[in-house]
């Protein structure tokens, strides 16, 4: 039970985290299109949402 509360924890850590260059990126250019990044965030996102569903999924079952 305490690994799934972890995984929880880390997917939705890496999904905020994730952001973090992309905000960078514009409180310093609000004009900058940074696509690389954009795109390095939504895929972050979707992987660190995918590792909190699975925590959660098991979490469920095991409950």
């Amino acid at each position: 039970m305490k690994g799934n509360l972890i995984s929880i924890f880390v997917g939705i850590f890496i999904a905020v985290v994730s952001w973090v260059p992309l905000w960078i990126v514009e409180a310093y250019d609000r004009y900058a299109m940074p696509v690389g990044l954009g795109l390095f965030a939504f895929a972050a996102t979707f992987v660190g949402g995918i590792i909190a569903l699975v925590g959660l999924i098991r979490l469920v079952i095991h409950s």
